[in-house]
């Protein structure tokens, strides 16, 4: 009788394990890939946004204190509205918007003042 020797390699079971764990592990991964990429594009948007009222409420502050009015200004995607109201100081309420892909806006608001 001949004696059966242990052999070396792997078994179909063992592999078909293995190829589901992988595959599992670049699904988890390219979610992860897509998730940051639409998170970034949202940081880089709500960078834009906030950079957009930060400028114009610098041009209203350089501006002399009679020629503080309300206003639009189109940025490319970006409205900007701002409106004044009060004597002394003006209070100047700046909002940027833009329209989400689902087309309800999204805005980004401040407030500044100015003095005679």
């Amino acid at each position: 009788m001949r004696k059966v020797r242990a052999e070396q390699g792997f078994t179909l079971t063992e592999l078909l394990i293995s190829v589901v764990i992988i595959a599992i592990g670049v699904v988890g991964f390219a979610t992860a890939v897509g998730l940051a990429s639409t998170e970034l594009w949202r940081g880089q948007r709500d960078t834009e946004l906030s950079m957009l009222v930060m400028d114009q409420a610098e041009r209203l502050k350089a501006l002399p204190y009679n020629l503080v009015q309300a206003g639009t200004r189109t940025e490319g995607d970006y409205v900007i509205r701002w409106v004044v109201e009060g004597a002394d100081p003006k209070r100047v309420t700046l909002e940027a918007l833009y329209l989400h892909r689902r087309g309800r806006p999204v805005a980004d608001t401040i407030v500044v003042y100015s003095h005679r």
